[in-house]
């Protein structure tokens, strides 16, 4: 009974509040009210600012880009309009009464860094960055390749300098999480991460959480890249890009029909597609001797394709089909004899990998009215990787002898997606409800590591791994929900949120309650905190599957691993300028390790534990100077990052275990600097890089093996690991190109030159195992390869 009288004073007291705003509304006799859209994709600016100058108030548009603005008396007032990632719009308007005025921003664009911060959706301006892809080839070193050009914004380095994988504010790159418009991608981006899978010019935008993400996001812990792609085609075009190691195309139309009411074209829908192609052998071992007189053995090959299309039933109701996949293959077979410094082991060592993907994805969107929307999505992201590596030596241990994983992680799943803004202008409610099935299945060996492994293994140590044969299918259901709960009261927004996922085989459940409060002054000073608890399973993870497929079938003697993100952020904007400067702290625990346990026959029966540890603090910097679309004049930004990265692992197999030392991607100092001109058809733009060295461990002593064989083995001084660091590192990549514009679009030459002045960093322990252990072994010493990186081509937009 007390429930119904509750829900009784809680409808009267809605009736009353939604009444007496609206009579305050209508007996107001003068305003302005319409909506405010993007010129670029004419879709709706939700939350834009804008500012009377005369009365010196604030209002803000609603999630469907709508504006009401009252005044008390008529006559001209100025409008200053802004929102992130457009031009600030000001101009004047005479009142006399309720007027009616749509209005339309131009967005920014960072010519140099070929970023732009779009104000589309609602902004999370802490531990976020959202980046468009419109100029993203304009950034030099990155192959044109968006995913490449986020190492141009702060906390984000790679495993190998200029190549591996994303290390985001120095978590491990398997705690990330790869989105494409909702789909999980566990590859993102092709060998040695060279070019993403996806087009560019598919994409529409790039979220980059370096932490503290929103609740929407599962299985990750480290930091979240979401790709969204493009939404919207009005007319036929494409566009086809042809460079130095790769060519890609794209095609887009808009689907119509006639109505025979009207007699006219009405657009119900669109496709795309596009794929890339990469020839690296055709034209790298011809580079790559041309610039240092050797031959190279081998280059990867890989090749990607996308497709999307969407159909419109009705105004509220549409249904959209995306499909991708990309494959990617590389073998190689050491047919020379070895320099001293690598292991005269590897003589005829094999290596092979093949990795393909398929993914696909359907949406199901019902709007029947602005403030709510529901959208169905069921999709497919499968995996198929290959690993081969055999040493035939007769000195090689037997775990690296015909040593092959072939591992299928094939990933289905379905969301029931909700959102709905029940306190019109201040509240809107964000849940849904998801299922998963990890279908993995696997065969061949794997290896299980008897001691901690920090440094290239001893390739003839028989009890370095234990090699575990396959053979196993795993299917591990997940079911998730998350629901979020936004808030906004002038300048002030708060988001709180809570995401919990429930995996079957263990009958484990984690709670991750997360939340973020802002605040937007007058002077467009935005101070932002967002906090967390992020959960994810070992059993679901594909990157710990494609190597380790054992851990898909364990048990509740694994702890989900578990992150906790705080972020604290200010933000400035003044015109064109923006300061950004953000401090944050990440603590990790539960984190797998390898440590193994066996029974008395000696029989593997758990191969490690949860129980490593990680923490990660830091500072980040960003100044940036915007320039308007197509204008002429300088651009850049500039960003310093410190951070450091500590990490203990508790296995027993760890003489240190307990004892908290610098992560292998640690880099205290990092400092980018991107600047460029643009003056009619020529566009100049250049990046600057300094930052501190990797960490690594000192050498104090040697061992021959085998006995009498001449080839000597480090003995590292693990009680100090990680104790030395390399020099610091600096690059400067420079690009220049010429567009020309025409009636049905523009043709873009260019040229970059990666390390323009071939500095080559001291970030090899260069190891010769020839000799025992003394002054001069191990030295550092430059890596061999390629260094000065030159590229060129072409693109054709029409």
């Amino acid at each position: 009974m007390n429930s119904i009288k509750k829900r009784i004073t809680y409808i009267v007291l809605w009736a009353i509040v939604t009444g007496i705003s609206t009579i305050a509304y209508s007996q107001n006799q003068y305003g302005i009210q319409g909506t405010i859209y993007s010129q670029a994709t004419k879709k709706p600016v939700e939350f834009a600012t804008i500012a009377i100058a005369e009365i010196k108030k604030k209002f803000y548009t609603k999630a469907d880009g709508t504006y009401s603005i009252q005044v008390e008396k008529p006559g001209t007032y100025t409008l200053i309009i802004s929102s992130s990632g457009f031009q600030t719009l000001t101009f004047s308007v005479t009142v006399n009464g309720v007027m009616q005025k749509d209005i339309v921003l131009k967005p920014l664009a960072i010519k140099g860094a070929a970023l732009t911060i779009t104000g589309e959706r609602d902004i999370q301006k802490v531990s976020r960055y959202t980046l468009t892809v419109k100029d993203l080839k304009a950034v030099p070193a990155s192959f044109g390749d968006s995913l490449n050009a986020l190492t141009s914004l702060p906390g984000v380095i790679r495993t190998g300098g200029f190549f591996g994988p994303l290390v985001i504010r120095g978590a491990d790159p398997s705690f990330n999480g790869y989105f494409i418009d909702d789909i999980p991608v566990y590859n993102p981006q092709h060998f040695g991460a060279i070019h993403s899978i996806i087009n560019n010019d598919l994409m529409n935008e790039i979220d980059l959480y370096s932490s503290s993400f929103p609740s929407p996001y599962a299985n990750a812990i480290g930091a979240v890249i979401a790709i969204n792609t493009i939404d919207t085609v009005k007319e036929f075009g494409g566009s086809a890009d042809v460079g130095l190691i790769s060519s890609n195309i794209l095609l887009k139309s808009p689907i119509t029909e006639y109505n025979d009411e009207t007699n006219e074209e009405e657009t119900k829908g669109y496709w795309i597609v596009s794929g890339r192609y990469a020839y690296l052998s055709l034209f790298v071992p011809a580079v790559y001797k041309l610039l240092t007189g050797d031959e190279i053995e081998s280059v990867p090959e890989y090749w990607d394709y996308q497709f999307k299309g969407k159909y419109y039933f009705s105004k509220t109701q549409s249904i959209t089909f995306l499909f991708f996949g990309a494959y990617d293959y590389i073998k190689f077979i050491n047919e020379s004899t070895p320099p001293e410094e690598v292991d005269p082991l590897l003589a005829s060592f094999e290596f092979k990998n093949n990795l393909g993907s398929h993914a696909l994805g359907m949406y199901y969107r019902w709007q029947p009215v602005s403030r709510f929307e529901n959208t169905i999505v069921v999709f497919g992201s499968l995996t198929n990787s290959y690993n081969y590596l055999n040493i035939p030596s007769e000195d090689a241990a037997d775990w690296v002898k015909d040593l092959q994983i072939t591992s299928k992680p094939y990933i289905y799943g379905a969301k029931e997606k909700i959102k709905l803004e029940w306190w019109k202008d201040h509240a809107q409610f964000r849940g849904a409800l998801e299922y998963t099935l990890y279908h993995f299945t696997n065969d061949g060996y794997t290896l299980v590591a008897n001691e901690p492994l920090y440094n290239i293994p001893d390739f003839g140590n028989d009890k370095l791994f234990t090699k575990v044969p396959l053979g196993q299918k795993f299917n591990n259901h997940v079911i998730g929900a998350y629901a979020e709960q936004k808030f906004m009261f002038g300048g002030l927004t708060l988001l709180p949120g809570i995401r919990t996922d429930y995996l079957t085989r263990t009958k484990q459940q984690t709670v991750d309650p997360r939340f973020m409060a802002s605040y937007e002054f007058p002077t467009q000073t935005t101070l932002s905190y967002a906090t967390g608890k992020y959960s994810g399973f070992i059993q679901t993870n594909s990157n710990l599957f494609n190597f380790q497929p054992n851990l898909a079938g364990a048990g509740d003697e694994y702890k989900p691993q578990k992150a906790y993100h705080n972020a604290i952020s200010i933000e400035q904007k003044l015109s064109l300028l923006t300061i950004k400067a953000e401090g944050f702290y990440n603590y990790f625990e539960d984190l797998y390790q390898d440590d193994p346990v066996y029974d008395s026959a000696n029989n593997l029966i758990q191969e490690g534990k949860s129980s490593g540890k990680l923490k990660t603090r830091g500072f980040e910097l960003l100044i940036r100077i915007d320039q308007e679309e197509n204008a002429d004049g300088f651009f850049g930004w500039i960003n310093y990052t410190y951070s450091r990265t500590k990490f203990k692992t508790g296995a027993s197999i760890d003489p240190n275990a307990d004892k908290w030392f610098p992560s292998s991607y640690e880099q205290p100092h990092s400092l980018k600097m991107v600047i460029g001109y643009t003056l009619g058809k020529h566009t100049l733009s250049a990046r600057f890089q300094a930052y501190s060295g990797f960490p690594y461990t000192p050498v104090t002593g040697s061992d021959e093996s085998p006995d009498g064989s001449g080839r000597y083995v480090p003995d590292y001084d693990y009680a100090h690991l990680h104790s030395k660091r390399f020099p610091w590192e600096h690059r400067l990549d420079v690009r220049y190109s010429h567009k020309t514009n025409h009636e049905w679009g523009y043709v873009s030459w260019y040229i970059e030159v990666i390390n323009i002045y071939n500095y080559k960093p001291k970030n090899d322990l260069a190891w010769n195992y020839y000799k025992p252990a003394g002054e001069d072994n191990p030295k550092l010493k430059s890596q061999e390869g390629l260094s000065f990186i030159p590229n060129f081509g072409v693109e054709i937009k029409f």
